[in-house]
């Protein structure tokens, strides 16, 4: 999203014409949310409405907003804390980060093709679901919801440069999980 669309949406904020300000929110932010939600809920059923939870609490929250961070950054700090508590809410962990989907690969040439890419996105979801929260959240907030490193770090309430150790820790590890070299 570029700076003025931000601008914009802080604007109307600042305005008190909340309910445009969510409906611009939801048109900007709303496919990357649910994406970050999915990513750290493994459910497409339980992301949809955390990300709904997510837009509500911030229009409860707007009257509050004091524009100290982008607009995006405050969204997905707010659909953090949604997704935290929910997931501490669950009596299993059984959850899986989604950093890849079936769809995220290239299509088979042959059965055998197909089975081999089965195999390997079970084998990174596992990997993925195996790190510690802190490393597969800065990766979904990088790579399921387009953040930078900085706004990631914004969100986590981290320095950006932890952001990236994070980040290379976990791709460190999948390496390693995975049988690749480093």
């Amino acid at each position: 999203m570029d700076m003025e669309r931000d601008v914009e949406i802080a604007a109307a904020i600042r305005d008190r014409t909340h309910h445009r300000a969510l409906a611009m929110m939801s048109r900007e932010f709303g496919p990357a949310l649910g994406r970050f939600c999915t990513a750290f809920l493994g459910s497409s059923a339980e992301a949809e409405e955390a990300a709904q939870d997510s837009l509500l609490e911030a229009l409860r929250a707007m009257p509050g907003f004091r524009g100290e961070s982008a607009v995006k950054t405050w969204l997905f700090a707010i659909a953090r804390r949604i997704c935290l508590r929910r997931r501490k809410r669950r009596l299993h962990r059984e959850a899986l980060l989604r950093v890849v989907s079936v769809t995220d690969v290239p299509p088979p040439d042959t059965p055998l093709d197909e089975a081999a890419r089965t195999e390997l996105v079970r084998r990174l979801q596992a990997a993925v679901a195996s790190l510690p929260d802190e490393e597969r959240e800065v990766l979904a907030l990088r790579y399921q919801a387009d953040l930078t490193y900085e706004e990631a770090a914004e969100v986590c309430g981290i320095r950006p440069d932890a952001a990236r150790k994070r980040a290379s820790r976990a791709f460190a590890a999948l390496r390693e999980k995975l049988g690749g070299r480093s």
